[in-house]
């Protein structure tokens, strides 16, 4: 079979990976995405859509209140892209903007060619359901990264359309139970571990965006917590992908994140430093132990960070343990092997294989 993922950009090389593990069961994957990787990872077919990431395309963002993706547990539901007049005014002059470079792509790639469609990010496209008309019969599936389900809610045609849905936030499941929790896939066994520690301890966090890891909260504990522990404090943002290993491989403990803004439990960024064989501390609600079986993360909330980091800064034994159970469980629990044969899985369920 030839499966396509289309995601918005090849964030973190999620979209990536999935499409590149179709191989192990002897399918052809292949990655597209709107706008080119500002990481450095792969961009597959790059369909430069326009305006993507421009200064006025933001300020628009910023004007309906786009870039402010924080949603606390509490205020989770589902929701439809497009409710209010204006959302859908905004998407549909987006459609017409996007669509003169997808129908040059579309005739060059033979992109209706394809036997499963995997939009990563649930967008079909484009907002509207042009596309999907031309791709009837065909098999669908949307699968949920990030903050898009969390803050504007699923895409009404493809909601409509799609065979299979999956998600990889753990709170996502809370918005729509019928979404299947597939963990973000990542491959470890190529990182070599640290296994010796600074003289002096230094603590690494890397936010994608402050706002959504708890960065302000963060930098106030550490701040406190500094005043009397010596260590080293290493905020790592606005870097390459290699710039980034480069400089949390550095560190002895990492911060994910706190205060579950814009989402629950871990993101790459903890993944990453458990392949380092650095102990990670991040917030896990307890009623999603479940989906994270033998997880080694150290759990802390936004009330107990500050002993949570005194503690490990303190304990040696602690961060020893944690380390190897770090190294252990990130080579397997989300290896990309694993991950897409959750997704085959799901395939022989709804009948595409046998």
């Amino acid at each position: 079979m030839r499966i396509l993922h289309l995601s918005f950009e090849n964030f973190q090389d999620v979209p990536g990976l999935l499409s590149r593990s179709h191989a192990s069961f002897g399918d052809k994957g292949c990655l597209v995405t709107m706008v080119r990787s500002r990481l450095g990872f792969p961009n597959g077919i790059c369909l430069d859509y326009p305006f993507l990431n421009s200064a006025g395309l933001n300020s628009l963002s910023r004007m309906l209140g786009r870039h402010n993706v924080n949603v606390l547990e509490t205020e989770l539901k589902l929701k439809k892209k497009g409710e209010n007049s204006i959302e859908r005014l905004y998407f549909r002059g987006r459609d017409y903007a996007w669509l003169y470079k997808l129908n040059r792509a579309w005739r060059r790639f033979e992109l209706d060619s394809f036997d499963i469609y995997h939009f990563d990010g649930d967008v079909p496209f484009i907002y509207g359901d042009r596309v999907l008309k031309k791709l009837k019969g065909k098999k669908l599936v949307t699968h949920f990264f990030g903050s898009e389900l969390r803050k504007w809610g699923m895409n009404p045609f493809l909601r409509e359309r799609a065979d299979l849905r999956f998600t990889s936030e753990l709170d996502h499941t809370k918005i729509d139970p019928s979404l299947f929790f597939v963990p973000i896939p990542y491959e470890a066994g190529n990182i070599m571990p640290r296994m010796r520690e600074n003289k002096v301890l230094r603590v690494g966090h890397s936010p994608t965006r402050r706002t959504a890891k708890g960065t302000g909260d963060i930098l106030e504990v550490v701040n406190r917590i500094q005043k009397h522990m010596n260590f080293e404090f290493l905020l790592i943002e606005g870097v390459s992908h290699n710039r980034c290993m480069e400089l949390k491989a550095t560190c002895d403990v990492g911060i994910d994140q706190i205060g579950n803004y814009a989402g629950t439990g871990y993101g790459r960024s903890g993944l990453e430093f458990l392949a380092l064989g650095i102990p990670t501390i991040t917030e896990i609600p307890d009623d999603y132990e479940k989906l994270l079986p033998g997880h080694p993360f150290v759990k802390a909330t936004k009330k107990d960070f500050e002993e949570v980091l005194s503690t490990l800064l303190r304990d040696r034994h602690m961060r020893d343990e944690k380390r190897q159970r770090g190294i252990e469980w990130v080579r397997e629990f989300p290896h990309p092997k694993r991950i897409i044969s959750e997704i085959y899985k799901e395939y022989r369920r709804v009948g595409w294989i046998h």
